[in-house]
């Protein structure tokens, strides 16, 4: 579904990400691993095009994207939910959602998805009227998810959507992105650093240092604390 070679990426003269091939089969979740400052996050602005690469391609289902927009990939089928719960805080939960489907030209397709969504998040109908930075962390992260599910992405990026969370929570999370992936077959690319939670919804793990990857494989071997933190 995407790939991407030889990617390069940073800031001014500050080289980040160096020569990066990642690849997101459909209907896999890829878990991106890495250190601080490994280069995770720059990375997945870059796919996303919040970030033009320096060097590299990148293709989505079989089309060239690179330094495409990231309205273009929105309307596209990619979802990008950035670090920090990505909600717009003061408006309602309600509001939050019905902006998630802004690109959705079908208009008659959003009573369901939206009924759908609540009954993975039953606590975003009871607080619907409630306004979104009032929730709670694990709230507004499921609210972010929710928002981009409601224009029925092919692919969705995740940057660290565990970032600040009680571990219960975290768990929760996880759980609702494995059954994303499970029962509409949304291919998802997950950076995180939380691995406990994270390595046991995995279909494949692919791993940075330094702006480098290291490893790219199925997650068992890392299930072994002693190869994982070689590896970091």
């Amino acid at each position: 579904m995407l790939e991407a070679t030889a990617i390069g990426a940073g800031y001014g003269r500050k080289q980040i990400v160096h020569g990066v091939d990642l690849t997101v089969g459909q209907g896999e979740i890829l878990l991106v691993l890495g250190h601080n400052g490994a280069g995770k996050t720059t990375l997945m602005r870059s796919l996303f095009g919040l970030l033009p690469p320096t060097a590299g391609r990148i293709r989505y289902e079989g089309r060239d994207i690179a330094g495409r927009s990231p309205a273009q990939n929105v309307a596209d089928g990619i979802a990008f939910i950035p670090q920090g719960h990505g909600i717009f805080r003061t408006l309602s939960v309600r509001d939050n959602l019905d902006l998630g489907a802004f690109v959705e030209p079908d208009k008659s397709l959003l009573p369901e998805r939206l009924e759908s969504i609540y009954r993975m998040f039953p606590i975003l109908k009871e607080r619907a009227s409630q306004i979104g930075g009032t929730l709670s962390g694990g709230q507004q992260q499921m609210l972010a998810i929710g928002m981009a599910l409601m224009h029925a992405p092919r692919l969705v990026i995740l940057d660290e959507p565990s970032i600040g969370l009680a571990p219960n929570l975290v768990d929760k999370v996880m759980e609702a992105i494995a059954f994303i992936n499970r029962t509409m077959g949304t291919t998802i690319l997950m950076v995180e650093q939380n691995v406990k939670y994270s390595l046991p919804i995995a279909s494949r793990v692919a791993v940075l240092k330094t702006g480098r990857k290291i490893y790219d494989g199925p997650p068992d071997p890392l299930h072994d604390r002693v190869e994982l933190m070689k590896l970091f």
